[in-house]
């Protein structure tokens, strides 16, 4: 099924979107806790909307290591849905960690292939996990820039799209440098909303 347009533009109208961003950046400020709250709605209605990879993933990401150009410029745009985040850190089957990761960066711009990414196929930027001297850093991608090339993969769920994201030479904005400290407290925030979603599906 194709991301809802529609349902997606409502929440973000209702303010649902924008819970746990601050007011400063376009949200409501009201915090994770009012997060839980609609993903177990979403979760109850299988809403087919990417609340995991924007909101809960991409937003929170940029809320937590974002300069505040960064903040200013993308979450108010992620808390009315008028623009969608994803996370590409994902290369393939196996697990998930900075060994796990071969995407580097050559003169600025980021080379690699990412997948599954999830809601790849209708975000408009994606946080994307590259090696870096430090380990692991993290970066802000355009989607639409030129380098980029995405392909729907195959998915036991219809609900939400998965795809491979594949950079030659991306220019890409730096979001953290030390980056997977960062990652994996997002993960860990991401895994309680996922549990209350399913709560709501049960």
């Amino acid at each position: 099924l194709p991301l809802d347009r529609h349902l997606w533009a409502t929440l973000g109208e209702l303010g649902f979107l924008a819970a746990a961003i601050p007011e400063a950046y376009g949200g409501t400020g009201a915090g994770y806790l009012e997060l839980c709250v609609i993903a177990e709605e979403l979760g109850r209605a299988l809403a087919p909307v990417p609340f995991a990879s924007s909101i809960c993933l991409g937003a929170a990401l940029i809320l937590a290591a974002g300069t505040e150009t960064q903040k200013a410029r993308y979450l108010p745009m992620l808390a009315s849905g008028k623009s969608i985040a994803c996370l590409a850190m994902a290369e393939g089957p196996g697990r998930l960690g900075p060994e796990a990761v071969a995407t580097i960066t050559v003169e600025g711009g980021l080379s690699g292939s990412k997948w599954p990414v999830l809601d790849g196929e209708c975000a408009d930027i994606a946080i994307v996990a590259a090696r870096s001297d430090a380990g692991l850093a993290l970066f802000i991608v355009e989607l639409d820039a030129p380098g980029v090339a995405r392909t729907a993969l195959e998915s036991l769920d219809p609900t939400r799209g998965q795809v491979r994201i594949d950079l030659q030479g991306v220019r890409a904005e730096l979001l953290a440098e030390d980056g997977w400290p960062v990652l994996q407290a997002a993960l860990d925030r991401a895994a309680v909303l996922a549990a209350f979603e399913q709560i709501g599906g049960a």
